[in-house]
């Protein structure tokens, strides 16, 4: 069980009102007991377990993102003051080298908080969802007012003054590939992290018959792979790089530690999607361990066997270790917990498939020599289907992925 950051929440609420976010809008109601700010006080605690971590598993590298809510609501001392105390540790742990990443809303970012950003080396991304249609059919303020304009002008602001503007993007595909594309290449940014929206079983909005989702994909990625000044997109990267063995631990999901504003240790935070309260282990920074996370269930499953138990249908797939079962919020039901492919199953074999023969067709004498056939969809899509009716494996785990279903 080993992760390589923390997700600090240091701002339980947030200015925006995104009717998508698991945090706020998918049932989980928690944020509502929890301190609006995390306290200076609970900074020592989360630093003595981070090194106590660091140390038990030897890490080199280690990253702490500030997270919310929106994190720019808490003052700027508390950020001053964090990375102040963290260099002490980073000086004591000697090799060790830190990272401190902050997500956004990019509503208040304004000059003052880019000289912050430069004074303490943090690296920013903006939540943006490309277009103004888009971006504000969602990402509303609580009076229901679009922030597109203000988000736009942030990330400019950002190229400008810090050299570079990243920015996580949940994909909206109401809105044209080409158009999505285009609008980021006019903000100038350097990668967009295109998000497949949090649903789980219970509430998938989509229709179940089609593969909306992987068509939108799919035009994004013709449109990004031809393009010689394109920007860095990493779920097509993940995916190729596991088609061609590049990167052999490369993940579909950060595994990434939560500590809320009150010190609670939890697994991913979009795992609240779930439920109310689902994310909730009972463990704090200021009485347990970070690793204390695998004595959980959810924390052994989400830190441990993720990619490995996997429903019976995942097992049969022919594309299992590229696509990995897709993130573990999109298997929940529940009715079953996590014993479901993903909702999203057709969309990413469709996907892969895709751009498994584009990556043919690209280098057509490195998989001629390697013999490796072109995929086709409706083959893979009808053996998954098949071997689902004839449920032919039993697992020895179902126990603990039905663990978690609520009926």
């Amino acid at each position: 069980m080993q992760f390589d950051a923390l997700i600090l929440k240091v701002a339980s609420r947030c200015n925006l009102n995104c009717s998508y976010c698991f945090m706020y809008n998918l049932g989980d109601t928690t944020y509502k007991g929890q301190p609006k700010f995390m306290s200076y006080d609970m900074i020592d605690s989360i630093l003595e377990k981070t090194k106590k971590y660091i140390q038990k598993y030897n890490k080199k590298e280690f990253s702490f993102i500030f997270h919310g809510g929106e994190p720019l609501l808490i003052e700027k001392d508390f950020y001053r003051t964090f990375i102040t105390k963290a260099n002490i540790i980073k000086k004591e742990l000697q090799e060790v080298v830190f990272r401190y990443d902050i997500q956004t809303n990019g509503v208040l970012i304004d000059e003052d908080w880019c000289a912050l950003f430069r004074e303490l080396q943090i690296y920013p991304s903006t939540s943006v969802d490309g277009t103004r249609k888009a971006h504000d059919m969602f990402r509303v303020d609580h009076k229901g007012n679009g922030s597109y304009d203000k988000v736009f002008n942030a990330v400019r602001l950002l190229k400008n003054q810090i050299g570079y503007a990243d920015t996580v993007c949940v994909i909206n595909i109401e809105e044209e590939p080409k158009v999505i594309y285009e609008s980021f290449k006019e903000m100038q940014v350097n990668s967009v992290n295109f998000l497949i929206p949090d649903f789980t079983h219970d509430n998938y909005p989509f229709d179940r018959g089609k593969s909306e989702m992987a068509d939108w994909l799919i035009a994004l990625f013709d449109i990004w792979i031809k393009d010689p000044n394109r920007y860095k997109i990493p779920i097509f990267i993940g995916v190729m790089n596991r088609l061609l063995g590049v990167t052999e631990n490369s993940s579909n999901e950060s595994t990434v530690l939560v500590i809320e504003t009150n010190g609670e240790i939890e697994a991913i935070d979009s795992l609240k999607a779930c439920g109310h309260g689902f994310t909730k282990s009972g463990m704090s920074v200021l009485s347990d361990d970070l690793s204390d996370i695998k004595n959980s269930p959810l924390g052994k499953l989400y830190f441990e066997d993720s990619t490995t138990k996997l429903c019976a249908k995942c097992l049969e797939c022919p594309i299992r270790d590229v696509c990995q079962g897709g993130r573990l919020v999109h298997r929940f039901k529940k009715e079953n917990g996590f014993n479901n492919p993903s909702v999203y199953c057709k969309d990413l074999i469709k996907l892969i498939a895709h751009i498994q023969n584009t990556l043919i067709d690209l280098f057509p004498e490195l998989y001629s020599k390697e013999n490796i056939d072109r995929m086709k969809t409706d083959e893979i899509l009808k053996y998954v289907d098949d071997t689902c009716k004839k449920d032919r494996i039993n697992i020895s785990y179902t126990d603990e992925l039905e663990f978690f279903g609520q009926n």
